[in-house]
């Protein structure tokens, strides 16, 4: 079968029409993730009929039918696609959110190493954690810290945001600008995929321990210290899990 130049050049237009396509819909999850299930089954069908355009001229049986390959080959090849999206998919998911601690640490002035300078009085706490989002659509929420103490006090601390309110420097906005040049540290909302995990280091400056109390003997003496995760609009609370002494 002899392959013209206008075939070539429209396989390869195709084949980086799919690869772009199936990059996106890679490093995207979340965005897509937003999107009705009817638009992520239709980026998905891009990506297989872009595929299919591609390796057409290497089909010996539709030489010369791109009708035909079309109708026997394209469009049935969209249907697994839209099943999964719009059948299968709602079918397995789930509602809330899992989530864990998986290890603790802490940055001070004696371990910071030059990134966190000395002058900042309080600790900064950077647990890692696991979040998964067992439901359909991407899920953006806020992760805080409580802690209550055997007299009936109550510490809440909210994780550093990402995006810090107002143009006034701040520890809050200075310590967001030295840690999120590491990916490993995750900001307040935490953008969550469709039915993914999230784990990293998210992020507490511990700025309203009593004078003299370290926030190790805080969390020891403390009667109950657990996560929650709430909802950055209406702070709903969605889900509490215990902190972990690792």
């Amino acid at each position: 079968m002899k392959i013209g130049l206008q075939q070539i050049i429209t396989s390869i237009t195709a084949l980086l029409v799919a690869i772009v396509v199936v990059v996106f819909i890679y490093e995207n999850p979340a965005r897509l993730g937003e999107e009705p299930l009817i638009v992520r089954a239709l980026v998905l069908s891009i990506a297989i009929t872009a595929a299919l355009v591609a390796v057409y001229p290497l089909n010996p049986l539709f030489a010369d039918r791109p009708a035909t390959y079309a109708g026997i080959v394209c469009m049935p090849a969209l249907i697994p696609g839209f099943i999964f999206y719009m059948l299968l998919l709602p079918g397995k998911a789930g509602q809330g959110f899992e989530a864990e601690q998986l290890a603790s640490s802490l940055i001070s002035d004696r371990s910071s190493n030059g990134i966190i300078e000395v002058g900042f009085r309080y600790p900064i706490y950077t647990p890692t954690i696991s979040v998964k989002n067992r439901e359909l659509f991407t899920r953006h929420v806020n992760v805080f810290l409580r802690m209550a103490d055997s007299n009936g006090g109550d510490t809440l601390f909210r994780a550093v945001r990402f995006n810090v309110p107002g143009n006034s420097l701040s520890v809050e906005s200075t310590v967001q600008g030295m840690l999120s040049e590491n990916r490993r540290y995750l900001f307040n909302p935490l953008e969550i995929p469709p039915d993914k995990s999230l784990e990293g280091q998210v992020v507490f400056i511990i700025s309203n321990l009593e004078d003299g109390t370290a926030f190790n003997d805080a969390l020891v003496s403390a009667y109950q210290a657990q996560f929650e995760i709430r909802d950055p609009e209406n702070g709903q609370l969605l889900l509490e899990f215990p902190l972990q002494h690792i």
